[in-house]
């Protein structure tokens, strides 16, 4: 995709979000004092060890060469792959990389897994892309081959040594998945593009829940379970992942530990601290930590 056209999709974006503003479908977001102050420490020997000695799988699903991110921040100068995969080799050298994608992405290290053929029947959905990428991250951790495992979108940097407690509570939990701002599925869906109505007799007011980091420690049934649901949820009823999530957890009364904002910082917590995690896709997060 060309700069010029990246940047009148980014003016389109900047467009919607104050057309949404006004309708009050968003909110405006006001940048207070910077209080930036990332946890970070070197990892002792023991530490080191305990990780060499884990099989660590990171994945992403990654659809279609033209790189859209909904956050509004194009990322212009990084491979399609960065910041996060940056920041993962970064805490964890080690670490096994595989990329569920249909075209070709060049970086070293990394398994690419190439899908021939979309899992969907039909193709007629302006969202297709989003579903085989959502799709494709729920099969990704129901059939994952890691001791630790964790699909994380592309627009995402890790900013603090305190990732290893993902590891650690992953393994303590079984698998988790990141709170969502908007929190319940009725606000959720009312607030979003490509939804549905929720029919089940929760009436919208469960939990919903966002899509990056999603982990699960190696053979935990309960997780995979959940996750292969999600598979199922979505290829019946092609839609936002997380009302697929929310079906999953319904059908099978199986839920995730979630994660609290500090491990998927999104736009209008900026600034909370403690953070683990930046989504740089959005905009004002990008600028708010200088990134």
């Amino acid at each position: 995709m060309s700069n010029l056209k990246q940047k009148l999709l980014k003016i389109k974006h900047n467009l919607l979000d104050s057309i949404n503003i006004f309708k009050g479908k968003k909110k405006a977001v006001t940048i207070h004092e910077k209080n930036i102050n990332f946890i970070n420490r070197s990892f002792t020997k023991e530490e080191i060890e305990y990780l060499n000695n884990l099989k660590i799988n990171f994945y992403f699903s990654e659809f279609g060469k033209d790189r859209v991110n909904s956050g509004g921040e194009l990322l212009l100068n990084e491979s399609r792959l960065n910041p996060t995969l940056k920041s993962i080799r970064e805490y964890f050298p080690n670490a096994n990389i595989i990329v569920y994608t249909d075209f070709d992405i060049k970086e070293d290290n990394i398994k690419i897994i190439k899908i021939e053929q979309s899992p969907f029947t039909s193709t007629e959905s302006e969202h297709k892309g989003y579903h085989i990428a959502d799709y494709y991250k729920f099969y990704a951790l129901a059939n994952a081959t890691g001791d630790f495992n964790c699909v994380m979108d592309s627009d995402m940097e890790i900013v603090s040594s305190n990732i290893t407690a993902l590891i650690e509570m992953t393994r303590k939990f079984g698998f988790c998945v990141p709170h969502n701002n908007r929190q319940s599925m009725v606000k959720d869906m009312r607030l979003s593009q490509n939804t549905i109505e929720i029919d089940d007799k929760s009436n919208g007011l469960g939990y919903s829940y966002n899509q990056s980091p999603m982990t699960i420690w190696k053979d935990n049934a309960r997780g995979r379970e959940f996750y292969n649901q999600c598979c199922k949820e979505l290829l019946k009823l092609p839609s936002k992942a997380s009302f697929s999530m929310w079906k999953a957890a319904w059908e099978t009364g199986i839920y995730p530990y979630i994660l609290p904002k500090e491990w998927c910082l999104c736009i209008g917590d900026e600034g909370i601290g403690d953070e683990v995690i930046l989504h740089i896709g959005h905009d004002s997060v990008k600028k708010y930590y200088n990134r």
